[in-house]
C-alpha cells in the first residue's frame, strides 16, 4: 500500500512539474512574441508585428496589451478592425478610463458616433471629471451636432486645464462653426493668432486647417488657396492637409489640381492610413467609380489587403457592380474582418436577386460575429447603410437580449418600430425592458400605453397605468396614460378631472394633446376637442392612434 502511495505521489509531482514547465514556457513564449512585435513596430513592419500579436493572443486570449497593440496597428492602417480590438480591450479591462477614451477616439476616426457615445457613457464618475473626458465628450457632441453640449464640455476642459491651449483651440473651432457672428469673429482672431505662432507647430497646423475651411465656406477661395499652401509647407502637416489643398484647387479650377491629385495618390500607395483617406476623398469629391478605378490600379499586394479591399467593396456597392463584387470577394480572406466580407458578398448576391444565396452569406456574417457586440455593431452599420430593415432589427434584438445595458440599441429599435408603425413588436420590446428593470417607470408607462392601444389585457395595462400615476402623480406623461386608461374604461369624467391637473402648455404637448381631445369629445365638449384632434392628426402616429383620433373627429 505504501509503495502504491509513493508511486502516486511521484506521478503527481511529475505531472505538477510538467504543468509548471508548460505554464512557464507559455509565459515565456507570450513575452517573447510581445517583444518581437514591439521591435517590428519600431521598424514600421506592421504585418509581422500583427502576426506576432496574433500568436501571442492564441497563447493567451486575455492579453490586454496584445489587444491594445492590435488596435493601435489597425487604427494606424485605417482598418475598422480597430473598433473590434478597442472593444475587446474594454471588455478585458472595464475599469480603465484611459482604454474607454481610446475607444471613443477610434470610434470618432471611423465616424461611429453611436459607439463613441456608448463608450463615453461607460466611463466611471471620477473619469468624467477629467479634461481628457470633457475634450472627447465635446468632440462627440460636436460630431452629433449637439453644439451647446459640446461647448459646455470644452469650457469645462479649459477650466480644468487653464494652461493647456488645446481646449481653447477646440472651443474656437466649435464657435467658428456656430451661428453667433460675434463669437465667430472672436474665434477667427484666436485661430489667426495661433496660426502665426511657430512655437507650437501642431496647434499652428490645426488653426490653419480651420481657417482654410472657413475661407472656403465664406467663398474666399483666393485666401483659402494662400492658407492651404502655407499649411502643406509645414513640417507637421498631415496627409489630410494635402487633400484639403486638393479641395481648394478643385474649387478654384486651378491648373495645379491634376498634378497635385497624382502626387497625393502616389504618396498614399505605401501607407494604409493615407490610402484610406485618399480613397474616401475620391469617393466623396470625384466619384465612387473614379475611386474604384484608382484602387484597382494599385499593386496586387496592396489591392487585396485592408483597407483597400474594404474600400473597393464599398465603391462597387455604390456603382452597383454586383457580379464584379461577388467575383473579387470570393477570392479573398479578410482575417478579423471576414464577417464583413460575407456581409458584402450577401449584398452582391441580393443585388443579383439571388435571395437564398444572399441569406446564406448573411448568416455566415452573423456567425463570424459570434454574438460579440463589436462584430454585431459592424454588421449593423452595414445593414443600416444598405437600408436592410429586417437584418438591422434582428441584430438590434440580439444586442438587446445579450447586452441589456446598451440603451442606444433599445432606442434605435424602438424608434424603427415606431416609424414603421409596428405597435405589437414595439409593445413586446418595451415589456421586455420593463421586466428587466421593474423600477423604470418610463418603461412601464410605455407598456401601459401600447397595451391600451392594442387592448392587450393580458399585460394588465389599467393596473400599470394606475400604479405609475400613484408613484409619480405630477409627471404629465404618466398622468396622460392614466387618464387614457380611465377613458378606455368609459370613465370620461374621471379622465377629464385627471387631465385638468395639467398646465395649458402640457396639454398642447403632441404626446398628450390628442388624448385630451378624445376625453373632451367623450364628455360632450366637441368645440374644445376639435383643435386638439386636428393638431394631433398632423403628427407621426401609430396606426392604432391614427384610427382612434380619426374616429373621434368624425364622431364615431
Amino acid at each position: 500500500m505504501r509503495k502504491i502511495f509513493i508511486v502516486l505521489l511521484c506521478c503527481t509531482v511529475t505531472l505538477m512539474a510538467g504543468y509548471a514547465s508548460y505554464r512557464g514556457y507559455k509565459v515565456w513564449k507570450v513575452k517573447n512574441l510581445m517583444g518581437m512585435a514591439r521591435e517590428y513596430i519600431a521598424k514600421s513592419d506592421s504585418r509581422n508585428a500583427m502576426l506576432c500579436l496574433q500568436q501571442a493572443l492564441r497563447a493567451n486570449p486575455q492579453n490586454v496589451e496584445a489587444c491594445r497593440m492590435s488596435a493601435q496597428l489597425c487604427e494606424a492602417s485605417r482598418s475598422s478592425a480597430a473598433l473590434l480590438w478597442r472593444n475587446r480591450v474594454v471588455e478585458l479591462n472595464p475599469k480603465s478610463t484611459e482604454d474607454r477614451l481610446a475607444l471613443v477616439q477610434t470610434a470618432l476616426i471611423f465616424r461611429d458616433i453611436g459607439a463613441a457615445t456608448n463608450a463615453l457613457e461607460g466611463v466611471a464618475v471620477e473619469g468624467k471629471k477629467t479634461p481628457a473626458y470633457h475634450n472627447l465628450a465635446g468632440a462627440v457632441a460636436a460630431a452629433a451636432n449637439r453644439l451647446e453640449e459640446a461647448e459646455a464640455h470644452l469650457v469645462e476642459a479649459a477650466r480644468l486645464e487653464p494652461t493647456n491651449p488645446v481646449p481653447r483651440l477646440n472651443l474656437a473651432i466649435l464657435r467658428l462653426h456656430g451661428t453667433n457672428t460675434v463669437a465667430m469673429a472672436d474665434a477667427r482672431v484666436v485661430l489667426e493668432r495661433i496660426s502665426g505662432d511657430s512655437s507650437n507647430p501642431m496647434l499652428r497646423c490645426e488653426a490653419l486647417r480651420e481657417l482654410v475651411v472657413d475661407s472656403m465656406q465664406s467663398k474666399q477661395i483666393e485666401r483659402a488657396s494662400v492658407l492651404s499652401k502655407v499649411l502643406v509647407q509645414q513640417t507637421n502637416s498631415a496627409f489630410s492637409d494635402r487633400l484639403l489643398r486638393l479641395d481648394v484647387l478643385m474649387k478654384a479650377d486651378n491648373a495645379e489640381f491634376q498634378q497635385a491629385l497624382v502626387n497625393s495618390q502616389n504618396e498614399a500607395v505605401t501607407n494604409n492610413a493615407r490610402l484610406y483617406e485618399m480613397a474616401v476623398w475620391e469617393m466623396k469629391k470625384t466619384s465612387p467609380r473614379a475611386a474604384f478605378t484608382w484602387l484597382t490600379s494599385l499593386p496586387q499586394m496592396v489591392r487585396t489587403n485592408q483597407p483597400a479591399a474594404l474600400l473597393s467593396a464599398e465603391c462597387q456597392v455604390s456603382i452597383q457592380d454586383w457580379s464584379g463584387l461577388q467575383k473579387s470577394l470570393e477570392k479573398q480572406q479578410w482575417a478579423d474582418l471576414d464577417l464583413l466580407r460575407h456581409g458584402f458578398l450577401s449584398r452582391s448576391l441580393r443585388g443579383q436577386e439571388l435571395t437564398s444565396a444572399s441569406k446564406g452569406e448573411w448568416e455566415l456574417a452573423l456567425k463570424g460575429a459570434s454574438g460579440q457586440k463589436p462584430g454585431l455593431i459592424l454588421l449593423l452599420n452595414l445593414a443600416a447603410q444598405w437600408n436592410w430593415q429586417s437584418e438591422s432589427e434582428e441584430i438590434l434584438w440580439t444586442i438587446i437580449n445579450q447586452y441589456p445595458g446598451e440603451e442606444w440599441a433599445f432606442q434605435t429599435l424602438s424608434r424603427a418600430l415606431f416609424v414603421s408603425g409596428r405597435t405589437r413588436p414595439l409593445m413586446m420590446l418595451c415589456s421586455q425592458k420593463s421586466k428587466r428593470t421593474p423600477s423604470d417607470l418610463e418603461a412601464k408607462n410605455n407598456v401601459a400605453m401600447l397595451a391600451l392601444l392594442l387592448d392587450a389585457q393580458e399585460l394588465k395595462p389599467h393596473e400599470i397605468a394606475r400604479e405609475i400615476y400613484e408613484k409619480s402623480p405630477t409627471n404629465p406623461s404618466y398622468l396622460s396614460t392614466y387618464a387614457f386608461s380611465l377613458y378606455m374604461q368609459n370613465k370620461g369624467v374621471d379622465a377629464l378631472r385627471i387631465f385638468e391637473k395639467l398646465s395649458p402648455k402640457d396639454l398642447k404637448d403632441p404626446s398628450i394633446a390628442g388624448y385630451y381631445g378624445l376625453v373632451l369629445k367623450a364628455t360632450g365638449d366637441s368645440a374644445r376637442a376639435k383643435p386638439y384632434l386636428e393638431e394631433i392628426s398632423k403628427a407621426k402616429l401609430l396606426p392604432e392612434e391614427r384610427k382612434l383620433f380619426e374616429r373621434a373627429k368624425i364622431g364615431v
